[in-house]
Formats: structure tokens, sequence, C-alpha cells
């Protein structure tokens, strides 16, 4: 079956505009200076894609095969895995494990010894450059994790 994917994409994004806007309302001033300008853009472009949609429609199919599907559906998983840990554990702890998760998950040969070391280094290095960058240098707060306050 075809579907109109930009209305599709549209409609999906403001959503997730509309979501991520009533979440973060407590932050701090500072703090939601950026994520108001990527709201904002976000809607914008929600909005375009949408109309874009209406006026000239665009129909695919989603998934080619029940493989791709699978893929796609295991990390939507897996992303909200993380969504439910990074509140109760913090940032550093969930992030390690969600990056090493789907680090694993997207290579090739997934469990083979050489994929494994790579994923494990790649996670340490990006997941602490992340957060020297947004906690020391930007200052956002980070989420410190329920379990451990």
């Amino acid at each position: 079956m075809l579907l109109n994917s930009d209305i599709i994409i549209g409609a999906f994004t403001a959503a997730l505009t509309v979501l991520v806007y009533f979440v973060t309302r407590d932050l701090s001033r500072l703090g939601s200076i950026f994520i108001n300008a990527v709201l904002i853009a976000m809607g914008v472009l929600s909005l375009v894609v949408f109309v874009k949609g209406l006026i000239k429609p665009e129909r695919l199919k989603f998934f080619e095969s029940a493989v791709e599907r699978n893929n796609i559906l295991t990390g939507v998983v897996i992303l909200m895995i993380y969504l439910i840990f990074l509140p109760l554990v913090g940032f550093l702890p969930s992030s390690y494990c969600f990056y090493f998760a789907f680090n694993l998950y997207l290579g090739e040969d997934r469990f083979a010894l050489k994929n494994i070391f790579t994923s494990a280094l790649l996670t340490f290095l990006v997941v602490t450059v992340f957060y020297i960058v947004f906690h020391y240098f930007l200052e956002v707060p980070l989420p410190a994790g329920a379990w451990f306050e």
C-alpha cells in the first residue's frame, strides 16, 4: 500500500514538536534557548512538509521488506527503552548502554569481537565528549537519575 509520506512525516514531526514543547517548559531560560530555536525550526519545517503533501503528494511504500520493517522497529524499541531509563538512571549510564546497544545492532557482524571492541570504544568516546560539552561548556542540566538522587 502506498502512503502519502509527506503528510505522515509532517504530522508526526508536528506532534513531536508539540510534545517536546510541553515537556521542556520547566527548563531555565538559558537551558531552553536552543530547544526553543529547534522547536521553531521543527514546527515551520513540519508545516512546509505537510503543505507539500497536500499540494504535490508523494506516495511511497514505507518498508520494502519485512526485514527492513523489523530493523526499524527494533531501533525504535531500543530508543524507547533509552527514553524510559534516561530519567531513572541518569544521562551517563543510560547513554552508555543505549549507544553501545545501538552500535552493536547497526554493526555488520554484530557479535564479532572486533565489532564489540569498536562499539565499546566509540560509545565511551562519543558519550563522554557529549557529556563534557553539554555539562561543562554549555552548562545544560542533564538528568541525574531518580534512582541515584
